[in-house]
C-alpha cells in the first residue's frame, strides 16, 4: 500500500492517478488543518531557492525553515506550528527532487492511508497481523508505527478479527466514538450519522462523551452525536456483506438490495411502486446473485432486467 505521504506529494503536484486523488480528499475530510498546512506548504515551497541548499547534500530542515518563514497568521506576526513536520519535510524535498536531485521521505510521524475504491469487500492485514475486510468505499488510516500505536481512523464499514496484545490495545476511531478490543472479531459501520458495533466474539468497549457500553459475542450498540445506545442482540446479517451469508426473515425488500449491494459488486435497483411494501424469507450463503433474484422475483411478483452492471427490478 501506498505511503500517504507520497500520495499527497503526488495529489499537491497534479500527478495523482484517480485512485490517489480520491484517497487524498478522503483523508483531506478527516484531517481538514492538517490538509490546510501542507497545502500552504506546497505552494510557497515553489518560492524555496534550491541555490541555497548543497545538490549532493540537500537539507530538508533548513528547507523546512524557509517555508516556515512564510506560514505567517495574518495580522498575528507568529509562525504557524505544524504538527506533522516530518510531512512538510517530505513534501518539500519530493518537490525539490527534480531540481537538487535529492528524495526525502521520513515516515516516523506519518501515516497509512488504505481505502477500498472497489464495489466489492478488500481484505487487508495490518503491521501487527491483524485482518479487516473494508466494505465497498471504505478507509483506514493508521500510524505507520502500528504495531506501537494500534489506533485507527475509519469512513464506512469494516470488520475487523484483532491480534490480542494486552500492551497495545487496539482503538477505532470514528465520528462518533471510539471501539476499543484487545483481542477480538467485530463489525464497525460508522456512516455519516452514527456509528453501529456488532461484536462477533470476545468484549468490545464503545464509548463517546454521552457514555459508555461493553459488548459481549451476539451484542451490539449503536452510537451517535448524542448518546450511546443500551446494549442490544446484533442483527444476524450485520456482517452479511463481507460473509456473503444471509438470514431473512420477513425482512423488507429495500433493506435486502441495501444488504446484498454491500456485498455483490452487481448492484440492484428497484424500480416499482415504492408504495408496494414486500417482504423476503430465506437464508442464503454464498448464493449466485441471480439465483437470489430469481426468489425475490417469484416471491414479490416482479420483473428483472439484466444488464452489465446492474439488475433492475420492476
Amino acid at each position: 500500500m501506498k505511503n500517504i505521504d507520497e500520495i499527497l506529494a503526488n495529489y499537491f503536484s497534479g500527478e495523482a492517478t484517480p485512485e490517489e486523488t480520491l484517497a487524498a480528499q478522503e483523508w483531506k475530510l478527516l484531517n481538514e488543518e492538517e490538509f490546510e498546512l501542507l497545502s500552504k506548504a506546497w505552494a510557497v515551497a515553489d518560492e524555496v531557492n534550491v541555490a541555497d541548499f548543497p545538490t549532493k547534500e540537500f537539507d530538508a530542515k533548513a528547507a523546512l525553515a524557509k517555508i516556515e518563514d512564510q506560514l505567517v497568521a495574518p495580522n498575528q506576526g507568529r509562525i504557524l506550528k505544524i504538527n506533522f513536520y516530518k510531512k512538510v519535510a517530505a513534501a518539500c524535498a519530493i518537490l525539490l527532487v527534480g531540481l537538487a536531485g535529492f528524495w526525502f521521505l521520513n515516515n516516523r510521524n506519518s501515516t497509512e492511508l488504505v481505502a477500498n475504491n472497489t464495489n466489492a469487500p478488500k481484505k487487508i492485514e495490518l503491521p501487527d497481523h491483524s485482518q479487516v475486510w473494508l466494505a465497498a468505499n471504505a478507509n483506514l488510516t493508521y500510524a505507520t508505527d502500528f504495531n506501537e500505536n494500534r489506533t485507527l481512523t475509519l469512513t464506512g464499514e469494516a470488520y475487523f478479527e484483532v491480534e490480542r496484545d494486552e500492551k497495545h490495545p487496539f482503538i477505532v476511531n470514528t465520528d462518533f466514538g471510539k471501539v476499543e478490543v484487545l483481542g477480538t472479531a467485530f463489525n464497525v459501520n460508522a456512516s455519516d450519522k452514527s456509528t453501529t458495533v456488532s461484536v462477533e466474539h470476545g468484549k468490545v468497549a464503545v464509548e463517546n462523551k454521552s457514555g459508555k457500553v461493553l459488548l459481549t459475542a451476539g451484542q451490539s450498540t449503536v452510537a451517535t452525536e448524542k448518546m450511546v445506545a443500551p446494549v442490544a442482540p446484533a442483527d444476524p446479517n450485520f456482517n452479511a456483506w463481507k460473509t456473503g451469508e444471509f438470514y431473512f426473515n420477513e425482512t423488507p425488500l429495500n433493506e435486502v438490495i441495501r444488504l446484498l449491494n454491500a456485498h455483490y459488486p452487481k448492484k440492484i435497483e428497484y424500480h416499482g411502486d415504492p408504495n408496494n411494501q414486500h417482504f423476503i424469507n430465506g437464508t442464503f450463503k454464498n448464493s449466485k446473485i441471480e439465483d437470489i433474484i430469481d426468489i425475490i422475483v417469484l416471491t414479490c411478483d416482479l420483473e428483472a432486467e439484466n444488464g452489465d452492471n446492474v439488475i433492475r427490478l420492476k
